[in-house]
């Protein structure tokens, strides 16, 4: 992760996948168990990837709008609907990671440089 100019955080898909997969890896090893796609899994292998993603019924990432306001902080960050907090029934990602999330989604999700 690098400094942008306006001391803002600027955070590339490495690292977005980096905190995917490790919230991810937590929940495998707290629950014994590989997540049931579509249900627990949040796994992605690339932003294209994750951008095409349906979430309870709502696109992951919609063009245009907010990192806060997208259905894959909502479900991150808090119960949507009917829907519990994710990955499901925990543990869940810190408020700290959530907002690298927010960032990356709010500067354009940026491969990274080397990408």
């Amino acid at each position: 992760m690098s400094e942008g100019s306006s001391n803002e955080k600027v955070v590339y898909w490495p690292r977005v996948k980096e905190l995917l997969d490790g919230i991810m890896h937590k929940w495998e090893e707290r629950w014994g168990r590989d997540p049931l796609p579509g249900i627990h899994a949040y796994y992605w292998e690339t932003p294209e990837e994750l951008q095409e993603a349906v979430l309870s019924g709502i696109r992951a990432i919609e063009p245009g709008v907010p990192g806060r306001e997208t259905q894959l902080v909502r479900s991150l960050a808090r119960s949507v609907g009917t829907s519990g907090r994710m990955p499901l029934r925990g543990p869940f990602m810190p408020r700290d990671e959530i907002e690298e999330i927010i960032a990356w989604i709010d500067n354009g999700m940026p491969h990274g440089p080397d990408c």
